[in-house]
């Protein structure tokens, strides 16, 4: 149930989106450690190819929707480098990401650009994972991205604050699209990955 103040206002948009995502967010973490993980320069490769694919229409969407002043930093460059620096293909152009059958709002692209922000918290986790390991000269432009963590630092004063219900409610909608956007493409690497190839 959500928080409501005498405002009819919930009391954080960060916290609601939170709650409303979370299951979502678990299930995209697992699917994406069993489509690619990174424990092998292969699994890796897999991994960047994959955020790649999932990561540029969703980009894309923003750049075309969001405010000039509120577009999170493009992040597909950063993964062409290292893929380059691994010898590996850029993927093949996917389905473009949309929000079908909704007028789309500024709190749409708030909420999505929120999962894409939030997703560099998690990078930073597997570059240490990578080094504790020692792989710290896996090419890492993506994982260690300073530009979209300096992203998230603007957009959490932006969401750290009440919000009213229908905010609230489109933004968690673009946020949960995005999260079944990305677990699409976990499952299908997944799938791939698992199918034995013949002779």
């Amino acid at each position: 149930m959500r928080a409501i103040g005498y405002s009819g206002k919930t009391e954080n948009l960060r916290t609601s989106l939170r709650g409303a995502t979370a299951s979502a967010h678990d299930l995209l973490d697992s699917s994406m450690r069993a489509a690619s993980g990174w424990t092998s320069l292969d699994d890796y490769a897999q991994f960047l190819t994959l955020q790649y694919a999932a990561r540029a229409p969703v980009e894309k969407w923003l750049a075309d929707n969001a405010p000039t002043d509120s577009a999170p930093p493009p992040q597909c460059p950063a993964i062409a480098r290292d893929l380059a620096v691994l010898d590996r293909p850029l993927p093949a152009s996917s389905t473009p990401f949309e929000l079908p059958d909704i007028a789309q709002s500024e709190s749409h692209t708030l909420g999505a650009a929120w999962v894409l922000a939030g997703s560099s918290l998690g990078n930073l986790s597997i570059l240490k994972e990578l080094r504790r390991a020692g792989h710290d000269d896996w090419p890492h432009a993506f994982l260690g991205d300073d530009a979209m963590l300096s992203y998230w630092q603007s957009l959490r004063r932006r969401i750290e604050r009440p919000a009213d219900i229908a905010e609230v409610e489109a933004a968690s909608e673009a946020a949960t699209a995005v999260f079944d956007h990305f677990l699409r493409f976990a499952r299908g690497t997944a799938e791939n990955k698992n199918t034995p190839e013949l002779a």
